[in-house]
């Protein structure tokens, strides 16, 4: 099973009062490259699936009532440069994975 389906999954964003697009954002293969969910209400753990967004740049889950361990799998993103989970509950310490 995939985490983002169907395969319209680029099309789903908005823009919020400042311009600032929330939502999905994919290259020209359809390939998710942001993942912009912060002050969404957002809740429940981390899938261990998003080490599967391989084109993945951006990640912002700031804001939202995320909890649990940050998985490990977000150390597979290696196009991965900006990663926003700050103001959330997770608890544990950072995967060593994310080389920090």
């Amino acid at each position: 099973d995939k985490w983002l389906t169907p395969a319209n999954h680029c099309t789903w964003k908005i823009h919020d009062s400042n311009g600032y697009v929330i939502g999905v954002l994919c290259n020209t293969d359809d390939e998710v490259t942001n993942l912009d969910l912060y002050s969404n209400n957002v809740d429940g753990t981390l899938p261990k699936e998003l080490g599967d967004l391989t084109k993945l740049t951006r990640l912002n889950l700031y804001v939202n009532t995320l909890r649990g361990s940050i998985v490990s799998e977000i150390g597979q993103l290696t196009d991965l440069e900006e990663l926003y989970l700050h103001a959330n509950a997770f608890t544990g310490s950072i995967p060593s994975e994310l080389g920090l």
